[in-house]
């Protein structure tokens, strides 16, 4: 049975199952809270992409290489990303798209894993209803996306690692150039909300959709300084750096470089995205 196939009916399933276990508690939480207007939104138009050739859990090749990391700017925004320096990593595989709620509940399932929010009423099921199976998983905690990638024979992605996937070689400061381009992420510009995964055409170099935007990403780093860096008391290993913009930003006044600190038991908009290492095997294939 092919791939696509398997995928649709599974999602299907998932579907009947969340409907089934969604609870009155929950609905009411859904209902009660407000939904914060966006102000001065860009009059842009943007167009959905072919949902058919969207495959969950799909991974992308990055090659070894070297590429600089960070920048030069001493801003307030930037100056723990400062300064510019060189990085070179081995080859290694990352996710093509943001882990969705259809995965993160088909992992819950198959585990029985409820995530670190569970115990608070106010965790990523809140947000996984049955219209948005394709959109990113959302609160969960540093833990929960660790475990989740474990799951899956993978690892989170240092901040090293997402910053090239996302940068390439090039060092772009968006995923696309150098050049803010509206409509290209979701993010503030866009005046939405999370949405279902490769639906805006935010793609890097290395073809890693949603680096920009849509959700903030857990990173599998602690936040430290890089080398040359200023001093900051906040850094050590008590924070964990997540990556990546989300509605809440402006896309045109971020960056690929802009560094975000959450202690691990976080619960905020922030989702994920898996890795692993290349093999030997792996790396000899990809260069045939």
């Amino acid at each position: 049975m092919c791939k696509a196939l398997i995928y649709q009916r599974r999602r299907i399933m998932l579907k009947k199952l969340l409907l089934a276990a969604l609870v009155l508690g929950v609905m009411f939480c859904l209902t009660s809270c407000g939904k914060k207007e966006v102000e001065d939104v860009e009059d842009i138009e943007w167009e959905d992409e072919v949902y058919n050739e969207v495959t969950p859990g799909e991974m992308v090749f990055i090659p070894a290489g070297e590429f600089i990391m960070g920048s030069n700017n001493k801003s307030e925004t930037d100056m723990d990303a400062f300064p510019e320096h060189k990085v070179k990593l081995p080859a290694f595989w990352i996710d093509k798209y943001e882990v969705t709620n259809e995965e993160f509940m088909s992992f819950s399932i198959d585990t029985g894993y409820t995530g670190e929010g569970a115990a608070k009423g106010s965790d990523w099921r809140l947000f996984a209803t049955g219209d948005k199976m394709s959109v990113p998983v959302m609160y969960i905690t540093w833990k929960d996306a660790d475990e989740y990638c474990k799951s899956k024979g993978k690892r989170l992605p240092t901040e090293q690692e997402w910053e090239y996937a996302a940068r390439g070689p090039n060092g772009n400061a968006y995923p696309w150039g150098n050049e803010w381009e509206a409509g290209r992420a979701n993010t503030n510009e866009a005046g939405r909300e999370a949405v279902d995964i490769g639906r805006f055409n935010d793609v890097s170099y290395f073809g890693v959709h949603d680096m920009l935007g849509n959700v903030q990403e857990w990173t599998g780093s602690w936040y430290k300084s890089y080398p040359g860096g200023v001093a900051n008391s906040r850094y050590g290993e008590t924070l964990r750096v997540v990556r990546g913009l989300s509605p809440t930003y402006r896309g045109k006044a971020g960056n690929l470089w802009l560094r975000f600190m959450q202690p691990p038991s976080s619960l905020f908009n922030f989702g994920c995205r898996c890795a692993k290492d290349a093999t030997p095997e792996d790396i000899a294939k990809m260069a045939n």
